[in-house]
Parts: C-alpha cells; sequence; structure tokens
C-alpha cells in the first residue's frame, strides 16, 4: 500500500537557500505580529523580574558604571545595550530582538538538513518551530533565551558528524571552531555549561568509538575553553574564589530546593500581560529561601552563594523527602503536567496541551524510526540536557526551549521519513561533510 505523501509545503519549488530565507522572514512576521498585539511591554515597569535586571544591566553598561560581578554575565546585558544605543526606545528594542529570536526556525532547519538529509523535514521543523507558542512568547521577551537559543542551534549546526567514510572527516580545527561556539552560547545563557555533561554522549552515539568520542571532547572542550576561561579567571580574582562564568550556583540551586517552596503553597499572580504563579517546582530569590539571616544577606555575593549551596545541601540531606517532592514538582512543571489548568485556559491550550503533545509524538518517533536514533542525537538528546536544567535549577518552560527545538526537529523528520517524498531529494553539497 502507497504512503500519502504529505500536503505540498511552501515555496516547494524554491532551493534549500531560499527556504531557510522564507522560513525566516515568516518567523519573523510572527515574531513581530504577536509582539505588536498582544506581547510587548508597554514601559520598562512593567518587564518581569530577569527581563528587568537585564535592562539595569544595559543602563549600566551604556552609563559605564561597572556591573556586579559573580551573578550574571555580559554577553546579553552587551547585546542588550547595543541595541539601545541605536535607540532606547523600548518598542524598538523588543522588535529587533523579536527578530533575533526569529533566526531558531531557519537554524533548526540547517541542523534537521545536515543531520537527516532532507528538505521537507528540515521545512517543516523550521515552520513548526516558528508557530511553536513557547518560542513565539520567549521570543517576544527580553529574557536572554531569546539569542541563546540561536546560537546554540548554531553550535549544533558547526558540530561535526561522521559522514559516508573516515576521508570525510571534519579536521581537528573544526571540533574547537565548534567549541568557541558553546562557549559563546554559555556566555549569552551559562546554563549551556551544562550540556558538556551530555556532549560525550551525543559524541559517542556519532562516533560509536571511544577513542574518537574522547578526541573529539578535548578539542570541543579546548574551544570552549579559549572563549570562557578569560572571564572566569577574570571574575575569580574580582572576588576571590574560583568561578566558571558566573558564581550563582549556589542561588540557582536554592531557589528551586527549600523549605519555604512547601510552606507557602501554591499561589496565582496576575500579571500585566499573563496569569502566573508560585510555589513547589518554581523558584525564590536567595533572600526568601530561610537559608540567609539579615546579617549574611549584607555579605558580598560570593560569600551569600556559597552558604547557600551548603545549607541546600544540607537540607536536601535531613529533608530527603522533600527535596525529593520538590524535584518531581520542578519536572512536572517543566513537561506540562502541573499546573495544568490552575492558570487559565490559554495556558492550557498554548503551554501544557501542546507540549504533552509533542512528548508523545516525540517517543513515538524515536521508538519507531532507527534513522533518527542512529544520526539525530543531539537533537533528542536535549530532553535529558534540560531536564538536568531543571534537577538544579526549577523547571521554567524558557530553559525548556533547546529541548522543544530537539524534539520538533526529530518529530518533523519521522513524518516526512513516513513518506517518499524526499527519497531522491539531494542534500545541497555546502552541507554534506564541509562542516561535517
Amino acid at each position: 500500500m502507497k504512503r500519502s505523501p504529505l500536503p505540498q509545503l511552501p515555496f516547494a519549488g524554491a532551493s534549500f537557500g531560499t527556504k531557510i530565507v522564507m522560513i525566516f522572514l515568516f518567523a519573523a512576521m510572527v515574531q513581530l505580529a504577536v509582539g505588536w498585539i498582544s506581547l510587548f511591554r508597554p514601559s520598562v515597569l512593567s518587564l518581569d523580574w530577569d527581563e528587568g535586571e537585564y535592562w539595569m544591566l544595559s543602563s549600566q553598561i551604556l552609563a559605564g558604571v561597572p556591573m556586579e560581578l559573580g551573578r550574571r554575565t555580559v554577553a546579553y546585558p552587551l547585546f542588550l545595550a547595543g541595541l539601545r544605543s541605536i535607540s532606547d526606545n523600548l518598542w524598538f528594542v523588543q522588535s529587533a530582538i523579536a527578530v533575533a529570536a526569529a533566526t531558531a526556525p531557519p537554524l533548526l532547519a540547517i541542523l534537521v538538513m545536515k543531520l537527516m538529509r532532507s528538505e521537507t523535514a528540515a521545512v517543516l521543523a523550521g515552520l513548526a518551530l516558528a508557530i511553536w507558542p513557547a518560542q513565539v512568547f520567549y521570543g517576544t521577551s527580553l529574557y536572554s533565551e531569546t539569542i541563546a537559543l540561536p546560537v546554540f542551534l548554531v553550535f549544533l549546526i558547526l558540530l561535526p558528524m561522521d559522514c559516508e567514510g573516515p576521508q570525510q572527516r571534519a579536521s581537528w580545527p573544526w571540533w574547537v571552531v565548534a567549541g568557541l561556539a558553546l562557549g559563546i552560547t554559555a556566555h549569552v545563557r551559562p546554563m549551556y555549561e551544562l550540556f558538556l555533561g551530555v556532549l560525550p554522549f551525543v559524541l559517542w552515539l556519532d562516533s560509536r568509538g571511544l577513542r574518537a568520542t574522547m578526541v573529539r571532547f578535548a578539542l570541543l572542550l579546548a574551544g570552549f575553553a579559549l572563549v570562557v576561561a578569560p572571564w572566569s579567571i577574570y571574575v575569580s580574582r574580582e572576588i576571590g574564589s574560583p568561578t566558571l562564568l558566573t558564581a550563582n550556583g549556589g542561588e540557582t540551586f536554592a531557589g528551586g530546593l527549600n523549605p519555604q517552596l512547601i510552606k507557602q503553597g501554591e499561589r496565582s499572580r496576575v500579571l500585566l500581560k499573563r496569569v502566573t504563579w508560585d510555589g513547589p517546582g518554581k523558584w525564590l530569590p536567595r533572600y526568601d529561601t530561610g537559608f540567609l539571616t539579615k546579617a549574611e544577606q549584607a555579605l558580598p555575593y560570593g560569600q551569600q552563594d556559597r552558604l547557600l549551596q551548603a545549607r541546600t545541601v544540607a537540607w536536601i540531606r535531613d529533608n530527603p523527602g522533600d527535596a525529593a517532592y520538590l524535584t518531581l514538582r520542578k519536572l512536572s512543571y517543566m513537561w506540562g503536567i502541573y499546573p495544568f489548568a490552575g492558570n487559565g485556559w490559554p495556558q492550557a491550550a498554548f503551554g501544557n496541551m501542546p507540549i504533552i503533545a509533542l512528548s508523545l509524538l516525540f517517543f513515538v518517533a524515536l521508538w519507531t524510526a532507527p534513522k533518527i536514533r542512529h544520526r539525530g542525537a543531539r537533537l533528542y538528546l536535549l530532553p535529558l540536557f534540560v531536564t538536568g536544567v531543571a534537577l538544579i535549577s526549577w523547571g521554567s518552560w524558557r530553559f525548556r526551549l533547546p529541548a522543544d527545538a530537539g524534539m520538533i526537529g526529530v518529530v518533523a523528520s519521522w513524518l516526512a521519513a513516513k513518506t517518499h517524498a524526499n527519497a531522491n531529494s539531494p542534500l545541497p553539497k555546502v552541507l554534506r561533510c564541509s562542516i561535517s
């Protein structure tokens, strides 16, 4: 029985490069339309907490005031300050960042093409990410995720992979260049440091060789260190303790695992553009965790962070049941299981239900498609990466964005493989092995 082809995709007769441009224009149109109609903030006072902090840091940079070291990296505030140096109008800055975020869908399309050699899969993935609710919502914000995801996708594209034979394998400088890209990503959003824990599995699944994995990982680490080490050394000297990019590990850890989250329970908050909530599964600022006394809150940030880390570990050791409960809540929140209807139908319809449906399709695709399991490790291991982020932080959907992109890539590849439409679709030579 013949398989039914997928409906004709937009601009099907165009070259792959043209399709990439069209995906970008479509994504930018969606981001700007939704932003201007609904999601852009009317004033700086209406920004969420992290957005407001990034705006404040960019203001300090523009004013020549030294930024507090240890808590944030400088890359995203610098990017924001660069936009504001062109125009300090909030609507302009939001629009420019939305357009920057719109580069993620075409980059995902390029990545899927590199891995699966299917134009249909690539275009499906790019179009799906362009209208994916979480991508549109956070792409119209001032969170650092707006540019962190595109930069991370560039890293995944640059990350070499074995092709048809040893003669087509990438030379060692490509691995160092890919490591540089990961280091830049970590400067934008330090959570991407944790991808180093998943990267060896990606390399092993790509190469199936332990020695190749070790050599390649060492080269990637060298490139990563070239970008990360100078800032880390500078910050370490300034705050007086060894620091990798930022010193906020203790604050991050304590914010999602503390007794106050259990005591306060779940409660809703109405913001200007949405309804949100606080409670188990979310995060508290360091002053509200209960781990610091009033006097300790006046200590330098690095000292506070070390105290928070030590006291969080002690609390987990003494209260393993409560810690397990909060961990389950964090993961349930990240993957759309909880809260389901407590924040109204828009969040359930555009947040919870889409990620649950995508997760189910993702597992079906991974189970039934050997080609995806063989070639798509850098896509299907992204949920593992963001789950690790949630374990040490909290279950924010913005932390989940790289996993959303990876799962969309897997599902799009699976849907394309269900037809014969791509059997004779050649991979453009520039993508074949020139960077892989």
